[in-house]
């Protein structure tokens, strides 16, 4: 019986120290940093949930920040776990499970946002995530949504059941009525406040924040979202809703933006995510520089009033 185990033991080291030979050691690329990320499934029922898998391999004495996911509307945290090790000698991998669900229906881009490794001389660089989309999908089915059951039996008070009928009638039609006229009285106030032109709303933000004390998070959160909105009223775009991936590939195929301002607006983003995300700093000069390239877009691409090109025109058919 000795014999046996011990002979056992042996073939399990033996198949153990072939196994590792075979396997190829992890290894990082030249820049020292490389990331990933796996999703479960990408379909999913209402409420049920998925495991996304973010790994980055990185060089010891780095750190590693993962963007944050989920937004509150469609995409739902349920739990985040995140540990480091070391697979191979001058490697360290970290990785971060993020347990997810969704209570509404649609295809839901999880996060776009980049990984961003710190290493130990202070400089960083963002990799990006491939694009994950979540399908959450109906719980019900068409056999579900169809399937009636049969009548148990008559209705012993058929007037205390149409009673109740009305009374939820009269409380819907109530409800009705107040979310109308509650919804009514923002959207009037929304309409006026558009009427001000974006390039006069930019400017009057700007000269807002101009006068404030900049710290370079909240800084670079408002001035992005001063952009954000002008580029919405002004060429309409959904940019305060979208990622910065998102509003580079919609700049991208918007042929009213010439090349230059479409790179100057993706670098401009870039580094206000690195400053959001990342807690990259940011020095008066560089805040100084941002400031100014939104305060000049704006000016570059105010829209005429319609009287001066008529007047141009005018003045152009005469000459």
């Amino acid at each position: 019986m000795k014999f046996k185990i011990k002979h056992l033991k042996s073939g399990v080291i033996t198949a153990t120290i072939l196994l590792l030979n075979g396997c190829e050691k992890p290894t990082l690329p030249e820049g020292g940093f490389i990331a990933k990320a796996v999703l479960s499934e990408e379909t999913l029922n209402i409420g049920d949930v998925v495991t996304l898998t973010m790994t980055a391999r990185h060089v010891p004495g780095s750190t590693v920040q993962f963007p944050e996911i989920g937004n509150r509307k469609q995409i739902v945290v349920r739990g985040v776990a995140s540990e480091t090790s070391v697979p191979a000698e001058g490697v360290l991998e970290t990785e971060e499970i993020v347990r997810l669900t969704s209570l509404r229906t649609g295809n839901w881009m999880i996060s776009t946002n980049p990984v961003i490794c710190t290493f130990s001389d202070g400089t960083k660089q963002a990799q990006a995530l491939p694009p994950l989309t979540l399908r959450v999908e109906s719980t019900l089915n068409e056999d579900n949504a169809t399937k009636v059951s049969d009548i148990k039996g008559p209705v012993s008070d058929l007037k205390r059941v149409l009673w109740v009928i009305a009374l939820i009638i009269a409380v819907a039609l109530a409800a009705g009525l107040l979310t109308l006229y509650f919804v009514k009285r923002p959207k009037a106030q929304t309409e006026r406040e558009r009427s001000i032109p974006p390039h006069i709303a930019a400017r009057n933000a700007l000269e807002e924040l101009k006068s404030k004390q900049w710290v370079p998070e909240p800084f670079f959160v408002k001035l992005s979202l001063i952009l954000r909105t002008y580029l919405e009223d002004r060429f309409n775009l959904n940019a305060p809703e979208s990622t910065t991936e998102e509003l580079a590939e919609k700049l991208n195929h918007d042929n009213r933006l010439t090349l230059k301002d479409q790179n100057t607006l993706r670098d401009f983003f870039v580094q206000a995510d690195l400053v959001k995300f990342a807690r990259a700093g940011a020095e008066q000069d560089v805040m100084r520089t941002a400031f100014s390239t939104v305060e000049t877009f704006v000016t570059q691409t105010t829209e005429e009033p319609e009287p001066q090109k008529n007047a141009e025109n005018a003045k152009e058919s005469l000459s």
